[in-house]
């Protein structure tokens, strides 16, 4: 279903009768380029119906490079972290650790965010890249925890395994704890 938008020009040729008519047919816009009327209008109309996201970087200790926003759009493979990243630079996401946001996507000033997150217009994101000793261990098979240590991944999956028993897993008798009455002390 696409829908069109006509950029009715001239306005400035014509009666203020006739370019209200003009105005209240569906999905137009009246301008005038030579008195530069409605333009910003138009252009703001051109975004909202092509769905164009404007996301904004920031380096660490600058202010947001506000001139040369990354433009994403849900057709070009989405309007997350993971999209700008990829249209930044190809082994960004290889080396992408977490990102901080700021604007209308967060619920929080800065937030702290991940691959998945979905931009809104005009965010602005910092993005951080894992240390070389931190990319160098994941090479290894060694993988970052969410505390902020290596381990490798086999100690990680037996961890996770261990969670997932519940506090029971500690006895090593593997039975269910016997419960005599008496402390210290065992039935016999």
């Amino acid at each position: 279903t696409a829908v069109s938008l006509k950029a009715l020009t001239q306005a400035d040729a014509i009666t203020i009768e006739e370019v209200d008519v003009l105005a209240r047919q569906p999905n137009s816009i009246v301008v005038s380029c030579h008195q530069s009327l409605n333009i910003d209008r138009l252009l703001a109309k051109m975004w909202e119906m092509l769905a164009m996201v404007r996301v904004y970087t920031r380096r660490r200790g600058e202010a947001p490079d506000l001139e040369e926003p990354s433009v994403l759009t849900a057709g070009r493979g989405g309007i997350t972290i993971k999209t700008l990243c990829s249209h930044l630079h190809k082994d960004m996401l290889k080396e992408f650790k977490y990102a901080l946001t700021w604007g209308q996507s967060c619920k929080h000033a800065p937030q702290r965010v991940g691959k998945e997150h979905q931009l809104m217009d005009e965010d602005v994101v910092q993005i951080f890249k894992k240390t070389a000793k931190e990319y160098g261990q994941e090479k290894k098979g060694k993988v970052l925890t969410k505390q902020g240590v290596l381990m490798d991944s086999k100690m990680q999956k037996d961890k996770a395994n261990k969670e997932k028993r519940g506090p029971s897993s500690n006895r090593h008798d593997g039975g269910p704890a016997k419960n005599t009455g008496r402390m210290g002390k065992s039935a016999g």
